[in-house]
């Protein structure tokens, strides 16, 4: 959401009128879930998408159509297999999407995505309510509705609500090879990434385009530099099990969510024999992942770190839902 709040915010900075579809329902087999959102303007998609193929060209053209009525509008995809097929498409179901005209000189409009863009960065959590009749994009601490997405009535007015909340930074400690094939994939997905190495030479910010920050510490000394989060997740790719049962004494005594450590399963039971000997117990070891990332047979450190990828997607998916 930060990377789409920074398109919208630059759009109106530009002066550019532009509408906000969203995905806020969706039943049976349909490209996006609710939730998603695709920035729509004059000349066609700005940013986003609510699921690409024909359904997502026709909300565009849709949308190109409607920017000139400046208000906002409601419309349901029914997919039924007529339509599907006149769609060009094979999914089936619904899908009902939301679009928020947003004008770009309506101050409160601009003051409303300036506050959401901030408290993205400051990594604290919102609410975006959405209006489904006239009226401008509104962002609140808080809404008393169940879950994190759902309608919501505010001052006689109804909203579609959804909760932004700081979904924690990925800490990924070892700059070799696979770091570094991991951390323009994971921000692509939206991850803030912290890439830590003790060596200089695998420390330098332009090994890891996207990554939030590159930081250059002793393996022995992260407990003096870092605080880590339930939120947060651990990926550890040192280069050897010594450096690896270092970074696990120091992130078993976090809250981290999620620990995936990188690795044979001869290098894992060197640390995890190591660790027990110091002390350490079985329950605290079995937070450990290892190997990290979905078994899909990768080999190289492109295909790792799709793995690696794809088991964060998951469990962050996991998280989302749970809340």
């Amino acid at each position: 959401m930060l990377k789409l709040l920074e398109v919208l915010a630059q759009t109106l900075t530009e002066g550019h009128d532009c509408l906000l579809a969203t995905v806020i329902e969706s039943s049976g087999s349909t490209p996006r879930s609710a939730g998603a959102y695709m920035l729509v303007g004059s000349q066609g998609r700005i940013y986003g998408t609510i699921g690409g193929g024909n359904l997502e060209y026709q909300a565009i053209l849709k949308g190109q159509k409607q920017i000139a009525q400046r208000e906002n509008f409601l419309f349901e995809y029914v997919l039924t297999a007529e339509k599907v097929a006149g769609l060009g498409m094979i999914c089936g179901g619904s899908c009902k999407v939301l679009f928020c005209y947003l004008n770009a000189t309506d101050k409160a409009v601009r003051q409303s995505v300036e506050q959401a863009l901030a408290a993205s960065k400051l990594q604290k959590p919102y609410w975006l309510l959405l209006p489904f009749d006239a009226g401008p994009l509104k962002v609140v601490n808080n809404a008393e509705i169940k879950g994190r997405a759902g309608k919501l009535l505010a001052e006689g007015k109804e909203y579609y609500a959804e909760q932004f909340a700081y979904d924690g930074k990925v800490y990924i400690f070892g700059g070799g090879h696979l770091a570094q094939e991991v951390v323009p994939l994971l921000a692509h997905l939206d991850f803030i990434c912290v890439v830590i190495d003790d060596r200089e030479e695998f420390s330098r910010a332009e090994l890891f385009p996207g990554a939030a920050e590159v930081l250059q510490l002793d393996f022995k000394q992260l407990s003096e530099h870092l605080h880590l989060q339930q939120s947060d997740y651990a990926a550890v790719m040192t280069r050897g099990h010594l450096h690896d049962a270092d970074v696990e004494r120091f992130l078993l005594n976090t809250d981290t969510g999620y620990i995936g450590v990188v690795g044979s399963r001869r290098k894992a039971q060197l640390t995890r024999e190591k660790l027990l000997a110091e002390g350490y117990s079985r329950q605290q070891l079995d937070r450990i992942i290892t190997p990290i990332g979905l078994d899909i047979g990768s080999e190289t450190p492109a295909e790792i770190a799709v793995s690696i990828a794809a088991q964060l997607i998951q469990e962050r998916a996991a998280r989302y839902n749970k809340a």
